[in-house]
């Protein structure tokens, strides 16, 4: 009987997200900059980011201030916060570069992510009094757009914004998070829903042979201690007549 093996799922880098992002902003597609950040950053899933699940009423409104992040696949809805209070009262920004990215949104209705449509210049279709209206982009639309940028950029073509989410699901394991940690931030309700993001990545792989061989190490120098402290007692013992 045949088992099917599960395709691996593509996970892009921090570096190429903000290469991407920052080519974007400088291209006027801000939309697709912000998308890819917030999928890397917050892990919330494109077709939510696209689908207005993520909302100016929710960034930046409490205090101390938070992005609130709706996966609507659960119903889990997260509150990440933004800022790190220090002892001295001292704000620290948890999420700078993704920040400056979403510094570039125009405020064009609730959702974060919306598409501007001008009227039509074209004088057989003015119509008097008409203005420009905000609409969510196609998950199509969006991934044309995705595509373009991607190769104007230079990025491989593997790039898209479910790879986005990916590799930060991969940077929060390389992070070395507890699987409570990571499905803390991530939402996933079960180990084995988590799990299927891990990416088997040299870092990961480094990062616990490095703890194995400090295990090995700690056990050794006990041992070595143990063994140390069992000759010196032998040594000192004092034999009766």
């Amino acid at each position: 009987m045949k088992t099917r093996t599960k395709a691996t799922k593509h996970a892009v880098t921090r570096e190429q997200v903000y290469i991407f992002a920052q080519g974007c902003v400088e291209r006027g597609e801000v939309g697709a900059a912000a998308a890819a950040v917030i999928c890397f950053e917050w892990l919330q899933r494109p077709e939510n980011v696209l689908a207005g699940h993520i909302k100016w009423t929710d960034y930046r409104q409490t205090t101390p201030p938070t992005i609130q992040i709706e996966h609507h696949k659960t119903g889990a809805r997260i509150d990440h916060p933004l800022e790190d209070v220090l002892d001295d009262g001292t704000a620290i920004q948890l999420y700078p570069e993704a920040e400056a990215i979403l510094a570039n949104l125009k405020r064009l209705g609730t959702p974060m992510i919306l598409r501007e449509v001008l009227p039509p210049t074209d004088k057989r279709y003015i119509r008097p009094g008409a203005k420009a209206v905000s609409k969510p982009y196609s998950f199509s639309g969006m991934q044309k757009i995705v595509q373009r940028m991607r190769k104007e950029i230079g990025l491989p073509v593997t790039f898209t914004l479910d790879a986005c989410r990916h590799g930060g699901m991969t940077e929060l394991e390389e992070a070395e998070l507890t699987e409570g940690q990571g499905r803390a931030l991530s939402a996933h309700r079960t180990r084995e829903s988590y799990s299927g993001y891990a990416k088997r990545t040299a870092p990961r792989i480094l990062a616990a042979t490095r703890k194995r061989r400090a295990h090995v190490l700690a056990n050794t120098t006990q041992t070595e201690f143990q063994n140390a402290e069992s000759g010196e007692f032998q040594n000192n013992k004092v034999v009766k007549m």
